[in-house]
């Protein structure tokens, strides 16, 4: 979809309309069903928008930060990612930087509180955030060791192996992006747009 059309409906002044159409902006992927997670950082006002607008859907959502009216919301597919941090790489992993259990609501809680001591200077960023944002385990190790540089490839997330695969999903995400903005735009409220 054109920009240009976009920028003509937000200019509307429908708030729920330029509210889903951040949505699908940023969360595409996650409404159609082929990503996990995904973060967006709003103010209060948006954040109770976004509350309303995906009540119904299967993507929940869990506050990682507040600062004043500024608000780190994560965006998840339950299942989808209870089965992603599990899996016993993944579960070795997270052991590293402290996570204990099992339990996704633990996780969040851990990673909630790693954000805060790093936006308190106590602690570097939690990097491994990226694996609740259903990147590649090698990619977020890539990451990590090579401190955000010697990358092959960067779009969604920065890549360290396998950047041809990397590269068709990030193409998926695109395509999905476009279809959800398009969708939105068209009159489909987010329960409608999301699978």
């Amino acid at each position: 979809m054109p920009i240009h059309e976009i920028l003509k409906l937000k200019a509307s002044g429908n708030e729920e309309i330029n509210m889903a159409i951040m949505l699908a902006m940023h969360c595409g992927p996650i409404l159609k069903g082929s990503k996990a997670g995904s973060i967006i950082t709003l103010s209060g006002r948006q954040l109770s928008a976004i509350k309303f607008l995906i009540n119904g859907t299967s993507v929940s959502y869990c506050v990682l930060k507040s600062k004043g009216d500024k608000f780190i919301l994560y965006l998840y597919r339950e299942q989808e990612i209870s089965e992603y941090i599990n899996r016993e790489d993944i579960k070795a992993f997270l052991k590293g930087y402290g996570y204990k259990g099992e339990d996704l609501g633990e996780s969040l809680a851990v990673l909630s509180e790693r954000i805060l001591l790093y936006g308190n200077g106590k602690t570097q960023f939690p990097h491994e955030i990226g694996v609740f944002l259903d990147y590649p385990l090698a990619d977020v190790r890539g990451f990590i060791e090579n401190q955000g540089k010697n990358y092959i490839y960067s779009g969604y997330w920065k890549v360290y192996h396998n950047a041809e695969e990397a590269i068709k999903l990030f193409r998926r995400y695109d395509r999905e992006r476009e279809m959800a903005v398009r969708e939105v735009v068209l009159g489909k409220t987010i329960q409608e747009v999301a699978v």
